[in-house]
């Protein structure tokens, strides 16, 4: 199989760029690896002294952890404080979005639920809904950005009051330098498959771009392209950009992500540069 065949192929992934890069050319394709976001961990103090009070009231009924990193940032900063307080965290309902989060958990002694695929924030909901009470306290542990406003609408309609916490947020890389490449050369046509690890990438992507006034020509690139997700979550943040997703990887996995593109993508960016023609 010719897999990518020397296609040109675009990814924003950031703390794992260099093994984008490698897989992209192990399979075939010409990489352009831009980074979009970098991780800030925000001021954890007044959310933690919160969070112990409600642990020695046994006001906390549920912990959701909604990411790896920010789960892991968030038990290393509870734990400084005092490690007898993972110990009370055994007796909790740990909730884990997906298999990092639970990965996080365990490596501070923690077990916990993970919910069902596809792993969005509304299978989250959903569990949380079927496992607390009215006046129940659960807790959220954010990804980067916050937690959406429909789920905490529907949390708090179905009875449960909800402490949202960020641990830390998604901002552009320190150098932005080659995110702004990697889009005029989009806009110019230099890139034939997007690639996307995660929904924030593409939110930053569209950001940049309209910061640098490319965001119309930047979409309609797009659109000439083959765009694949690596998940649900992922998809459902790019079609609330309005962007269509063409693929999806499944497991949702980074060499799987590269894989299915390699696999599918030439194929349908023939077919669509044909009709285009």
């Amino acid at each position: 199989m010719d897999w990518f065949g020397g296609l040109r192929v675009l990814s924003l992934e950031s703390r794992r760029s260099e093994e984008m890069a490698t897989l992209i050319g192990k399979y075939g394709g010409v990489a352009m690896v831009a980074p979009s976001m970098r991780e800030q961990k925000l001021d954890l103090s007044a959310h933690l002294a919160q969070f112990e009070a409600g642990l020695a009231a046994g006001d906390i009924h549920a912990v959701a952890c909604m990411t790896g990193v920010g789960s892991k940032l968030f038990l290393r900063d509870l734990a400084a404080r005092d490690p007898k307080h993972l110990e009370t965290l055994q007796s909790i309902p740990m909730v884990a979005r997906g298999t990092k989060p639970m990965q996080a958990l365990k490596t501070f002694g923690l077990t916990g639920v993970s919910v069902p695929k596809p792993c969005t924030w509304h299978e989250v909901q959903d569990h949380l809904i079927a496992t607390l009470s009215p006046g129940q306290h659960a807790v959220i542990l954010e990804y980067g950005d916050a937690t959406p406003a429909a789920m905490l609408h529907t949390l708090k309609h179905a009875g449960l009051r909800v402490t949202s916490i960020p641990v830390y947020r998604c901002a552009f890389p320190a150098d932005t330098a080659p995110l702004a490449h990697a889009i005029r050369d989009t806009v110019l046509g230099g890139q034939d498959i997007l690639l996307l690890s995660s929904g924030t990438q593409v939110l930053h992507l569209m950001k940049f771009a309209a910061r640098m006034n490319l965001e119309a020509e930047l979409r309609e690139a797009i659109h000439r392209m083959v765009v694949v997700s690596i998940g649900p979550a992922c998809s459902e943040s790019a079609a609330e950009l309005g962007l269509r997703i063409d693929l999806e990887a499944n497991p949702h996995k980074m060499g799987i992500l590269v894989r299915t593109a390699a696999e599918h993508g030439p194929a349908l960016l023939r077919g669509r540069l044909g009709k285009v023609g």
